[in-house]
């Protein structure tokens, strides 16, 4: 797929996006990017919504979001430019200046505080923007500013970059169709970081190879803590690998252990701190009287980021001299091809030592190979008349549903697009959505879908662990029933007339709408639920929800929005627990007509025991095929490996040695047999017998 391929199939799925969500081509776009930045590692979270307004000086405003980045300190800001033309429009720097003009004026009437004053809505996300940025603006370390288009920049643009706003760094960044484009088509998913350390060393950073073999290579140094500030500054967050940069703070005890020794021993600093772990792909080592890496590409600090934003931060906000601070480095360079599969796992060990949930590093967990097995073989009942079967396409790894068509043909990709409707596309973020919101937790819901994700993956794992049969074909489909819900509420809340003068907390809206409906049919004790199974069969909604939720989301509003509420800032305030508690306790409207339309608790349950029954099966029979399918010479080196190392009990001995002489013996272990064959399995790989 070319660029003009890329960018035409871009502007199709959100002309479809549009049609199916009743929303403007315009939001979905930026819905779109924001999405693609956030998985690019470019930004944790995001407050999407459109502000336009006159500022000072007869000065038009605008944004389309914002984010506080709550490690690097830095204020993000976000304002599209999007072509409705299937011509690739060229983006000049004339055009460039002014979009980020708007949002400077916006930033500068914000600090003045203008916005405030000057009687502009409460409810809308400028005022919400503009109150953030009075109460952060001493703590603000950067402003990083995003123009997203799907025009290409022209050629002639040679320097984007601005002076400082409020005496803080600006960084001005344009994603274009281009930039885009170099996602779509980049191994991992996110623009590569490339570091000129010829730059910044006059030899480069000194360094001693440790190992080599065909997977990575490993390099020890020593970096300047100078160098190492102004690499967090220059790149901050995006810095940091990020299954741990969200565990990460910069208040807590070992941080100022770190500023301490900063401050007052600087030359004790290699002496006293663990240093740095990172990643790579790519490093360019030049031989000068011993070895310096002169480039390096794609790096991420895997651990130590607490160190790496101590010593920035000491020099931003402490002023401190760091030419005594040297930082011991490990540097793990691990090839382009592979980096996806090994970089979680070298950060996973590099993290063992500190309280890292296993939530941190869930994508690999079963639960999510269950969802996606589930997906490609249970297709969706044929609706609207349709005469081929859908499925809704879970993506397990980022990126996957466009991998999967990247080598398809033009016939192919077709083909592959009416089985598998990008309307129908499920991400694990979303899944997450949608379950915490059944669980009614909207306050973790509203804190953003990092947080959110690591809330789900903990309980996640803890029922897995607890019974897996839980996680069913019946529960594939009921989730298959909420995504349906969710999606369904975007499009309502977008198309009232209320919503479209405010333009704002529709995010919020929907998780807490959907919550307070299930938290309110239990709070009657009706014994009752949504007819998940007319969902499912239908692929949509019925009437008496349509117009539940219609009330709902209306009453929604005006409860996060009301002026009793503890925070000013009505995005902050959804996402305090004390905002859901409230909620339960209002007596918030059911319709007669959507509680004749619930079925029985008694009925799911029954649903969900069948499910689990059968889910139990298939769990044992794959525990026989596995057995098999490893083989016999695999268990009789798991038995040599667990006796030479005296890690096996008697029963544990006799049980490796049937699977080891199946053919001897004539005889295939039971099924509870070769479940625990397995279990004794994952006990010797944790002790270093080999998977295969």
């Amino acid at each position: 797929m070319d660029l003009k391929e890329f960018s035409n199939e871009i502007l199709e799925d959100l002309k479809i996006s549009a049609n199916y969500n009743l929303s403007d081509i315009h939001d979905e776009f930026v819905n779109h990017v924001v999405n693609i930045l956030i998985e690019a590692e470019e930004f944790d979270d995001f407050e999407q919504g459109y502000f336009e307004g006159i500022g000072e000086r007869n000065r038009k405003i605008m944004m389309d979001g914002y984010y506080f980045d709550p490690f690097d300190k830095s204020c993000v800001i976000l304002l599209s430019n999007f072509n409705d033309s299937p011509e690739i429009a060229t983006l000049t720097a004339t055009e460039i200046n002014k979009l980020y003009d708007n949002m400077r004026y916006l930033v500068e009437a914000s600090i003045n505080g203008y916005i405030t004053s000057k009687g502009f809505e409460e409810s809308s996300y400028g005022y919400a923007f503009a109150k953030e940025i009075e109460n952060r603006i001493q703590n603000i370390v950067k402003f990083r500013f995003y123009i997203i288009t799907n025009k290409q920049l022209s050629t002639r643009v040679k320097n984007i970059k601005k002076e400082n706003l409020a005496n803080k760094p600006v960084e001005l960044n344009v994603w274009d169709i281009s930039r885009l484009y170099s996602i779509y088509t980049s191994s991992l998913g996110k623009e590569s970081i490339e570091i000129d350390f010829s730059q910044m060393l006059d030899k480069g950073l000194s360094c001693v190879k440790a190992t080599e073999n065909e997977n990575y290579s490993s390099y020890l140094a020593v970096i300047p803590g100078d160098v190492l500030a102004q690499l967090y500054l220059e790149y901050g967050s995006r810095l940091l690998e990020g299954n741990v940069r969200s565990f990460l703070s910069v208040k807590g005890k070992v941080n100022k252990g770190i500023r301490s020794t900063i401050l007052n021993e600087p030359e004790m600093f290699f002496a006293y701190n663990n240093g740095i772990a990172a990643t790579a792909t790519e490093v360019l080592i030049e031989n000068n009287n011993g070895l310096f890496i002169k480039n390096i590409k794609d790096l991420q600090i895997i651990n130590g980021g607490q160190t790496t934003a101590s010593i920035a931060n000491a020099q931003l906000q402490d002023k401190v001299n760091l030419k005594n601070i040297y930082v011991p480095m490990k540097l793990s360079v691990v090839d382009n091809e592979k980096a996806k599969e090994m970089i979680p796992i070298i950060s996973r060990c590099a993290n063992s030592q500190n309280k890292v949930d296993e939530a941190d590093f869930f994508s690999n967990h079963p639960y999510h190979i269950r969802l996606e097995e589930y997906s490609r073989k249970i297709y969706a009942p044929t609706v609207n008349g349709n005469q081929y079967q859908t499925v809704w396409f879970y993506e397990r790894a980022r990126g996957q549903y466009v991998q999967e068509q990247m080598k398809l043909t033009l016939a192919e990709k077709k083909k592959f697009q009416l089985k598998n409707p990008k309307n129908q596309l499920l991400k694990k973020v979303d899944v997450a959505k949608y379950i915490n919101t059944y669980e009614c937790v909207p306050y973790i819901v509203s804190r953003g879908s990092q947080a959110n994700m690591r809330y789900f993956a903990e309980k996640i794992s803890k029922t897995w662990e607890s019974n897996n049969t839980i996680f069913n074909e019946y529960y594939f489909k009921k989730v298959i029933s909420l995504a349906i819900i969710f999606k369904s509420t975007e499009s309502l809340v977008t198309n009232q007339q209320w919503y479209k003068e405010i333009h704002a907390y529709r995010a919020n809206i929907v998780t807490y709408s959907i919550s307070i409906i299930f938290n309110e049919i239990k709070k009657r004790d009706l014994n009752k639920t949504i007819d998940f199974k007319y969902i499912w069969n239908n692929q949509k909604i019925n009437d008496a929800l349509e117009k539940q939720l219609l009330i709902t989301t209306r009453e929604t509003f005006d409860f996060i929005n009301r002026d009793d509420r503890l925070t000013l800032n009505v995005t902050e305030w959804c996402k305090k627990e004390t905002c859901w508690e409230r909620a339960k306790n209002e007596n918030f409207t059911l319709l007669d007509e959507f509680i004749s339309s619930l079925v029985d608790v008694f009925d799911e349950k029954s649903d969900e025991a069948n499910a689990k029954k059968e889910r139990k099966v298939i769990n044992q029979l794959n525990s026989e095929i596995e057995v098999i399918t490893l083989g016999e010479d695999y268990w009789k080196n798991a038995l040599d490996f667990g006796l030479a190392n005296k890690l096996l009990t008697p029963m544990e001995e006799d049980l490796l040695k049937i699977a080891a002489n199946i053919t001897k013996n004539n005889r295939i272990p039971s099924t509870k047999q070769s479940s625990i064959i397995l279990e004794i399995r994952e006990k010797l790989l944790e002790e270093g017998l080999s998977k295969n």
